[in-house]
Parts: C-alpha cells; structure tokens; sequence
C-alpha cells in the first residue's frame, strides 16, 4: 500500500513537472508578445504627440521669416574664423530644437585641430520607410560664398520650419555640415555624417544640396555617401542671392516633396 502511494505521487510530480516545462516557455512568448504590444502602443503615442506638436509648430514661409534667418547667418558668416562654424552649428542646432521646431536635433561634436565643430541636423522620421532618408544639405565654411551660404544656410531653416510634422513614409532630414575641416583621423565633416548613416544602417535615396555647391563639394558628396554605388542621387540647387529668389527656391523645393510618391 506504501509503495502505491509513493509510485503515485511521484508521477502526479512528474506531471506537474512536465505540464511546467510546457506551459511555462509558452507563457513567457505570451508575455514578451504582449510586452511588445504595449511597446508599440506606447510609441505610437509618443509618436503622435510629437507630430502634433511638431505640427502646432509649423509656420508658412515668409520674406519676413527668411530675413530674419538670412540676417543672423550673415552676422555669423562674418565672425573671426574661431567662432563662426561653431557659431552656425549652435543657431541650427538651437532653432530647431523641440521647443522652436519640434525637431530633435543632433549634434556631431569633433575638433580639427584645436577648434571644436560640429556636423547639425534634425529630421522628420518615416512612418514606414525610416531609414530610407532624403537629405536637404548645406556644405558651408568657404567666406568667399558668404553671401550664398547665408541664403542657403536661411533657406533650409525657413523649409524645415515649414515642414515641421510632416507625415511620409520616409525620413526628410535637414543637415548643415562645414567644410575644410578634418577629425582628427583624418576623416571630413562630411565623411563623418556619411559614416553616421552608414553606422545607423540608413539608406540615403536622395540628397538636395543648397546654395549653388561647386563641383569640389559634389566630388566631395559623390565620395562621402558612396552615390555612384548606392544609386542615391545628387540634386545641387542654384545659388541665390535675394531673398524672393531663395523664397520662390524653397516654395518649389517644399512642394516637390509634398507631391513626391511615398
């Protein structure tokens, strides 16, 4: 009668044994299923808020808007040659930030040399397609373009404004990069932004460079984003001079993308 009872409770152990092995894996795929779920939820909302608050922020193109942004960039562009880059990256990297665009700027800090620099963009991330970016670029730093460099330089600030919570599918992003400056490893401004991308696993489709870029800076771009290799391809915008001529660039330019496929 003893043995029975010992036979028995160790198969009704044995049971709940494997019952545990079986159901407890299977618990834990339920919970890291509804796990993720509320993930997702959560980020969506997120999401939504910062669309909407990006969108309360948006403000129309205007020749009074890109005067004052013109205006300050060719202040900047005049500074001693130690303050003026890292003076152009804080007004960008300042004027687009949460509370004046809705953007979420970041900032690539290196030095060249002694002086500290930077690489500054922000970007409207894609609801489906975000590493699939389009890029509007400005390549700034040469004082013999000063006057074109504050014009593109105003432009893109006065288009990002504009475009501030737009909803596609890819990545819009907005980017001011200096030029003939080197990190100390010897890589460009605008190797190091390509390296950024490369390294986030992003996929540039199609880069808009402001301002009237030479043919050095496109050599420059063609070499730092690989374009000949990857397909992306190179839009150089004219140089402008006066302000309608920059308002009636970037008006064309913010309605291209709103009636480019998504």
């Amino acid at each position: 009668m003893s043995e029975s009872v010992h036979v028995s409770s160790i198969t009704t152990s044995g049971r709940v044994v494997r019952a545990a092995l079986i159901i407890f894996p299977f618990g834990t795929i339920i919970l890291g299923i509804a796990s993720f779920g509320f993930w997702w939820v959560k980020r969506v909302q997120v999401e939504e808020r910062s669309y909407s608050y990006a969108s309360a922020l948006r403000r129309d193109m205007t020749l009074t808007a890109l005067e004052r942004y013109v205006s300050i960039f060719q202040e900047v562009l005049r500074l001693p040659v130690t303050e003026r880059l890292p003076s152009v990256a804080s007004f960008v990297e300042s004027s687009m930030s949460s509370d004046n665009m809705g953007y979420e700027p970041r900032r690539d800090r290196f030095f060249s040399g002694s002086q500290e620099v930077s690489d500054v963009d922000a970007e409207m991330a894609g609801t489906q397609r975000m590493r699939e970016v389009r890029l509007i670029l400005v390549v700034y730093g040469d004082q013999a373009r000063a006057q074109a460099e504050s014009h593109a330089l105003g432009g893109m600030m006065s288009l990002a404004h504009a475009m501030a919570g737009r909803r596609a599918e890819d990545t819009l992003r907005f980017a001011a990069v200096p030029m003939g400056v080197k990190d100390p490893s010897g890589r460009s401004a605008l190797e190091r932004f390509a390296f950024g991308m490369a390294n986030r696993g992003e996929r540039l489709m199609k880069v808009t460079l402001l301002g009237g870029a030479g043919e050095q800076v496109l050599a420059d771009v063609a070499l730092a984003f690989r374009t000949v290799q990857t397909g992306a391809v190179t839009e150089s915008l004219p140089e402008t001079l006066e302000l309608a001529n920059t308002l009636a660039a970037m008006t064309a330019l913010k309605k291209s993308f709103e009636l480019a496929p998504q």
